[in-house]
């Protein structure tokens, strides 16, 4: 008998850049049925804006509905910057707390929030965050085996805000939750975005199956969605580097998030290289001079741009995609 390929959806962080990822998967959407893109993956790893999108992917919401969140709301999000940087980060979060939380509940269809174990009757998660009380990586993940028994008492929404929390742009969360079933707090402080160590989840999705979930790599389908990258090249020689070069266009936070994007897409497909039965897809976009979108943009022509992006990328890639991943609906938990 054959065995069933093992798939996980891998989406990299990247800021109101999301738009990307969320319109590419809307074009997929349309094809296999609003809400039921959580049936063709066993594992979905999100981090930051990647990781909205897998929590929301869990609870069955549409991508379309994320992607109009991002695209009704990027003045919301990223609303009036703090000049003050010194004292405070650029923005905060309030706004996409209240955001993110109304629609995940909406489509709970309670009003008790979500929690980590809810996704599990519809797909395994992997959200990547980074513990500042610890000063440790920490991945949130459901109870998909017998010992992993504390993430999923933790709110969705509360992940969320925890792996998007990008630093300069976002307090570290903080926040309570009480454990299912019990009147018994735990506290959930200090998270800072996933994107400090693994703003491209993918690895962590494959060592999670190869280990834990117990999969044979050359038995894996990785289909893993950027959020645009832009090639930062200096040909001009400095004499002196300066912090506000850095500073400047918040090049040094990009710079981090997306080397370690392209260090693990190079990588996994070094992995696909030397293991054909490895199947490995990756969907990106490079910016240029021409055109680029900052984590924090709020112009809506440049979104509507990037969403167009997205849809003609799919047009390309849709038979291949679709083809691999969405051939079938078998129930994967």
């Amino acid at each position: 008998m054959k065995q069933e390929k093992f798939k996980i959806l891998s989406i990299d962080g990247g800021g109101i850049k999301g738009v990307f990822p969320a319109k590419f998967l809307t074009s997929l959407e349309e094809e296999i049925g609003e809400g039921q893109l959580h049936k063709h993956f066993d594992l979905i790893c999100g981090t930051s804006t990647g990781g909205i999108i897998a929590l929301a992917l869990s609870l069955g919401i549409p991508a379309k509905e994320i992607l109009k969140l991002y695209q009704d709301n990027a003045k919301t999000i990223f609303g009036s910057k703090n000049l003050n940087f010194v004292k405070k980060p650029f923005y905060s979060n309030k706004p996409l707390e209240k955001l993110i939380r109304d629609i995940f509940k909406k489509y709970h269809h309670s009003d008790e929030d979500p929690r980590i174990n809810d996704a599990l009757a519809k797909v395994k998660l992997l959200i990547p965050i980074y513990s500042l009380g610890d000063g440790a990586t920490q991945v949130l993940k459901t109870p998909h085996t017998s010992d992993l028994i504390m993430d999923k008492h933790i709110p969705m929404y509360m992940a969320a805000m925890a792996t998007s929390a990008a630093p300069t742009y976002f307090n570290a969360y903080s926040n309570k939750f009480k454990r299912i079933g019990s009147d018994t707090f735990e506290d959930f402080s200090n998270k800072v975005d996933g994107g400090v160590y693994a703003n491209n989840p993918s690895m962590l999705g494959i060592i999670e199956a190869t280990t834990r979930l117990e999969e044979e790599l050359d038995n894996i389908q990785l289909l893993s969605i950027g959020t645009g990258q832009y090639k930062y090249e200096e040909a001009q020689t400095k004499n002196k580097w300066s912090v506000l070069y850095w500073l400047k266009k918040k090049r040094i936070i990009e710079l981090f998030m997306q080397s370690q994007s392209q260090l693990v897409h190079n990588s996994v497909n070094i992995l696909h290289q030397f293991n054909d039965d490895f199947v490995y897809k990756r969907i990106d976009l490079e910016f240029n001079h021409n055109f680029n979108v900052a984590m924090d943009d709020k112009n809506p022509e440049k979104l509507k741009r990037l969403a167009e992006k997205a849809s003609r990328i799919f047009q390309t890639e849709s038979k291949y995609v679709l083809d691999t991943f969405c051939s079938s609906s078998v129930p994967v938990v």
